[in-house]
């Protein structure tokens, strides 16, 4: 094997001349790839002046040298772009959306995948927050109160955050 089986980082060999540039090689690619931050994902064109480091998601139909690249990562060094195809799992930031994308076989429509908190086992926050509206009017301020505190505790059991 001379390259790692999910993102093909470059492995050093037995008895290898200039292991510095297999190993730097490996170094870089995992730069790339680490706690990834992508400008955009809907960019065709690669931009004229990118910035060294900037990544981005290759959106179908790119042109120029991002084309026959789609979905892939694009990572400029400064000299170049290089092409990373993301793994089953990957997630990345996208600034220009403000929010997390993730590949499956190909990039989520959708940002973060997340749907709720798991918490000692105990799901919270998986549903659909609810209203819950405050005393309003009347004089019988007691039972108002009464009503919008059995509202909040409904709409946190609802939520999982108490029993």
């Amino acid at each position: 094997m001379s390259a790692t089986q999910r993102f093909d980082l470059p492995l050093l060999a037995a008895g290898q001349a200039q292991k510095e540039v297999t190993h730097n090689e490996a170094l870089l690619a995992v730069d790339r790839l680490l706690h990834l931050v992508v400008e955009s994902r809907s960019q065709t064109d690669p931009p004229a002046d990118p910035a060294a480091g900037s990544a981005y998601v290759v959106p179908v139909a790119a042109t120029g040298a991002w084309s026959d690249h789609d979905g892939q990562i694009a990572s400029h060094d400064g000299f170049g772009w290089t092409f990373t195809p993301p793994v089953r799992g990957t997630i990345a930031f996208v600034a220009d959306e403000g929010g997390f994308a993730l590949f499956e076989s190909s990039w989520a429509a959708t940002g973060w995948p997340v749907t709720g908190l798991r918490i000692a086992g105990r799901q919270v926050l998986a549903a659909a927050p609810s209203a819950v509206s405050g005393p309003a009017g009347g004089t019988v301020v007691d039972l108002e109160c009464r009503s919008a505190i059995n509202a909040l505790i409904s709409a946190l059991q609802v939520q999982g955050i108490v029993a």
